[in-house]
């Protein structure tokens, strides 16, 4: 198996609800989660290291579940079948997905997903009826997987929810209106929109959730400022003529630890302000060692200066990063059919009409309809979610006039964007 990627697939399988296999095409098991051991029946050490050959002796009630995996993995072919499994005297039936991993341009094993439907084929008898129900478990498995890549980050645990639930309400008023396009596109469509932030599981924790301009550097630059009051208040006790001088030092620190806490939480920074944190930035203190330092290092200086949000414009390339990862993940997995869009919707949710998006920059000859409405219902949840650590929610009549604003400059698609408000699908149940 490839070495690019194993540790992105192993995070994804040991936090999903779903089976997962990894086999080569030598047969040999390379990874397995524990739910994959639970669902078979099967102890996880008899799983990893051993053939798919070796697992049918195990039991000769179970040779279509074995053969085919091993009709896959030799024949190449994407698998995606629901499969009778027989254990402990009972039938179970198991939705199995096959797909291909990829090292560059050569198939290098399969990814094999597993998950236990006995009570849905057991509910629903009738083939329309399962099938309904098998494609709504194709939502459910791309759902459970975003929802483990996002419950890393607390206020991210609801976005892609609330933006499916909006999607589903949209695309429902516009189909009873007739004004619904490519109604094909539908199931993959809501598809790339439960995998449009898969890329934020490479981002790290204390970029995305980072909740003030300092961040983690909080910590230390209230340390930097105490320690030089102590000094100074040292340097009275054994300087008694320096009094005045320490008092007057003292003074201007606690001056300024007020300013950077004040600054450190704000939504905006104005000039004035920003000019405070210029001229408390020149202020130096003593340390432990008796040398006058900068009460503020580079990146704490350059956090404070934020005039909105919490991130420098370093952190933010690494959170705007998220798309390219999104589309790196997701082209490692092979769709086809209806679905070949997904890679390519998921990862254009920031491209804007007029070129100013990223991460390619396209413009609005290259940016479908689907994504367009994918963009749309994004900057709105970003909005008006009440869970960000690092800003107030915004009430949706401000969230609307900042996206005609977006639609003025030309960077979002306004007919999308009126249909969206006009239709209520944004109001939550």
């Amino acid at each position: 198996m490839p070495n690019t990627g194993s540790i992105k697939y192993e995070n994804i399988s040991q936090n999903m609800s779903d089976g997962i296999l990894i086999v080569g095409y030598d047969g040999i098991i390379r990874l397995e989660n524990e739910i994959a051991a639970d669902i078979l029946e099967i102890d996880a050490k008899k799983l990893t290291g051993n053939t798919i050959a070796s697992l049918m002796a195990i039991t000769d009630k179970n040779d279509d579940f074995f053969q085919c995996l091993i009709d896959a993995i030799f024949t190449k072919q994407v698998v995606n079948e629901v499969i009778e499994y027989h254990t402990k005297g009972k039938t179970k039936y198991l939705r199995l997905v096959v797909s291909f991993l990829k090292s560059e341009a050569e198939n290098t094993g399969v990814i094999v997903v597993i998950n236990d439907i006995t009570e849905l084929v057991e509910l629903n008898k009738s083939n329309e009826e399962l099938t309904n129900r098998l494609i709504r478990f194709v939502d459910q498995f791309v759902q459970l997987m975003i929802t483990a890549i996002e419950k890393r980050s607390p206020y991210n645990a609801n976005h892609t929810r609330n933006m499916v639930g909006y999607a589903i309400k949209f695309l429902n008023i516009l189909e009873e209106t007739g004004k619904l396009r490519n109604p094909e596109n539908r199931t993959p469509f809501l598809a790339s929109v439960w995998l449009h932030d898969i890329g934020k599981l490479i981002i790290p924790l204390e970029i995305m959730d980072k909740p003030t301009r300092l961040g983690d550097s909080e910590k230390d630059v209230y340390y930097r400022i105490e320690l030089a009051i102590l000094c100074e208040r040292i340097r009275m006790l054994e300087n008694p003529e320096e009094t005045e001088d320490a008092l007057e030092m003292i003074a201007k620190l606690e001056d300024a630890s007020e300013l950077i806490l004040k600054v450190n939480k704000l939504g905006f920074l104005d000039d004035e302000t920003y000019q405070k944190v210029i001229d408390v930035s020149k202020l130096k203190c003593l340390d432990s060692t008796g040398r006058k330092i900068p009460i503020l290092d580079d990146y704490e200086l350059e956090s404070l200066c934020v005039r909105r949000g919490t991130l420098t414009d370093a952190e933010r390339k690494v959170i705007q990063s998220h798309a390219s990862y999104t589309r790196e993940l997701l082209s490692q997995m092979e769709f086809d059919g209806i679905y070949e869009n997904v890679p390519k919707w998921a990862s254009q949710h920031h491209e804007y009409l007029d070129g100013t998006g990223y991460p390619d920059g396209i413009k609005a000859e290259d940016i479908s309809w689907e994504v367009r409405i994918l963009t749309i219902i994004d900057v709105y949840d970003a909005l008006t979610a009440d869970d960000r650590p690092y800003k107030p929610p915004v009430p949706p009549e401000k969230a609307f006039a900042i996206l005609r604003s977006m639609a003025d400059e030309g960077k979002i698609d306004r007919d999308i964007l009126e249909e969206f408000i006009a239709s209520n699908a944004w109001v939550k149940d």
